[in-house]
């Protein structure tokens, strides 16, 4: 954040008491369009993208590291600035320094997510590309590649940003690149993702950065500013951003889960005291389901792990019991929330926890447990469906 950032912020006008002042900042989900000191991963990511500025296809590549250290975050920033300076295609792209002329470049950014078929993933990559909205009904997979080559015919190289690669409900990096040779078109492909390559069929050759941890003093500076963005002045102290830093291990995504969760518990009007803090991070289990992989799920299952987290932990067993009391609250039968909460289980969304205390006949019953900072999520999950979870 600059100086005139700083101070607008102090300007704001019947601001200043407020405990939240921006949403976004404080979001796990939610990127900057300047990640925190991401400058050595920028200039690689650049090395690798190098051709794009003469107007040529860059190499395929696999941009790997664990969770939270601002994979995403980074390529988000990086392709709109890349879009925004480069010509669009069609046009000559001329630079003083290199040269010549040649078409521009466009890039595509998909969340496999929620592009997780064959049609879903090229219907993504076509929206990206056109400015009119693109049917889902009516038309299938190969109607949409006709439409997409149509596209892309005689223009310049198209980069897509495949994220979230090799996650249980994603593709792998092989399965990215058969769906992009399936059209005929100047494609090529950045795979973002956390397991090995050998883990995500990586094809052999392919190009491979990898991305580091935060260190504590990146992530203290990175949650500070977010908190400066996010909070009302005092409002939280930077001893508390410290501890949660130490606490989250290098992990931006879990830090900001916990921060979240503080500034939920500590209320509109209140203070991110010691006690909220220590309630936020409590709230974020280890190890913890990224909020936007829990978000991208059909919003009936979303609905149902918003009603999940309400309970109590002795309402969430047994199963069959936990899922007749959110079927209560949703227009669900108990059979089909049942049925979720054994596929969410499957997923490594929740888990079953055998309840140990359980007296009586019978195999102990399985509790449901959640996997995902649930704090956070509640946030999250209210202001993106614009109702409190039940």
């Amino acid at each position: 954040m600059n100086i005139e950032d700083r101070i607008a912020r102090r300007r704001r006008t019947g601001d200043r008491h407020r405990l939240v002042l921006d949403e976004d900042a404080l979001s796990p989900v939610w990127h900057p369009p300047e990640p925190v000191d991401r400058g050595a991963l920028v200039e690689r990511l650049l090395d690798h993208l190098d051709a794009v500025f003469d107007g040529e296809r860059p190499p395929n590549g696999y941009l790997r590291g664990p969770g939270g250290t601002g994979k995403s975050a980074v390529t988000a920033a990086l392709v709109d600035r890349l879009s925004e300076a480069l010509p669009p295609p069609g046009e000559a792209l001329f630079t003083t320094t290199r040269g010549g002329s040649a078409s521009g470049v466009s890039f595509v950014r998909v969340d496999l997510r929620e592009a997780d078929s064959a049609f879903e993933f090229a219907h993504a990559v076509l929206d990206g590309l056109v400015s009119d909205a693109v049917p889902r009904s009516g038309v299938g997979t190969d109607e949409i590649h006709g439409r997409l080559e149509r596209r892309v015919r005689g223009g310049g190289p198209v980069v897509v940003v495949a994220d979230a690669v090799g996650e249980p409900v994603t593709v792998d990096a092989a399965t990215v690149a058969d769906r992009l040779e399936a059209v005929d078109g100047p494609f090529a492909w950045l795979a973002i993702g956390r397991p090995a390559p050998d883990d995500v069929a990586v094809p052999e050759g392919t190009p491979v950065i990898d991305v580091e941890p935060y260190s504590r003093a990146t992530l203290t500076d990175l949650l500070a500013a977010r908190a400066d963005a996010g909070l009302g002045q005092g409002a939280l102290s930077h001893s508390a951003i410290r501890r949660i830093a130490e606490w989250a291990d290098g992990d931006a995504g879990v830090a900001l889960s916990a921060l979240l969760g503080a500034v939920e518990v500590a209320g509109e009007d209140g203070a991110v005291d010691d006690d909220a803090v220590d309630a936020g991070m409590a709230a974020v289990p280890w190890p913890c389901v990224p909020a936007g992989r829990v978000l991208a799920l059909p919003a009936n299952r979303v609905r149902t792990l918003a009603c999940l987290v309400a309970l109590d932990p002795d309402e969430r067993a047994p199963v069959g019991d936990c899922a007749a009391r959110i079927a209560g609250r949703l227009d669900l039968t108990a059979s089909t929330v049942e049925r979720f909460l054994y596929e969410l289980a499957e997923a490594g969304i929740v888990e079953r926890v055998r309840v140990d205390d359980h007296e009586g006949p019978g195999r102990p019953p399985s509790r449901v447990d959640p996997r995902f900072a649930t704090l956070a999520f509640r946030a999250l999950f209210n202001r993106r469906f614009a109702t409190p979870a039940v």
